[in-house]
């Protein structure tokens, strides 16, 4: 069986705020094979200060100073809001909160650029 590629996610500003780097770095390496622009972030703080750079967050819940949930409040909070998808492995703790999408791990690398762009699609 052949390998599909991804989809393309060309032109796309992708933030990735995962504080364990061997995530982080396998979602940066697949995102910016699929064409996007990544930029990463290990915390709240950190992702916070470049949201006016990007088109679509993609998080892990649990971060170093703070949750998601802070992250998403202020991506809502933009001039123009950006859509947060969540990656976890705690889906059901998640599913009532306002993100774009819940996604479970361990994640099927090739969904997520589907599902960034079904979620820009909707934007």
């Amino acid at each position: 069986m052949v390998a599909r590629p991804p989809p393309s996610c060309s032109g796309i500003r992708v933030l990735v705020v995962d504080d364990d780097p061997n995530i982080r770095d396998l979602m940066e390496r697949i995102l910016v094979y699929a064409g996007a622009t990544v930029r990463v972030a290990t915390t709240v703080r950190e992702a916070s200060l470049v949201l006016d750079e990007a088109d679509v967050v993609v998080t892990d819940y649990r971060l170093p100073d703070h949750n998601a949930l802070l992250l998403l409040e202020r991506a809502h909070q933009r001039p123009r809001p950006v859509p947060v998808i969540l990656v976890t492995s705690h889906v059901d703790l998640h599913v009532n909160a306002p993100f774009a999408r819940v996604l479970r791990k361990p994640l099927d690398i090739w969904v997520l650029c589907r599902e960034i762009l079904a979620v820009l699609e909707r934007a």
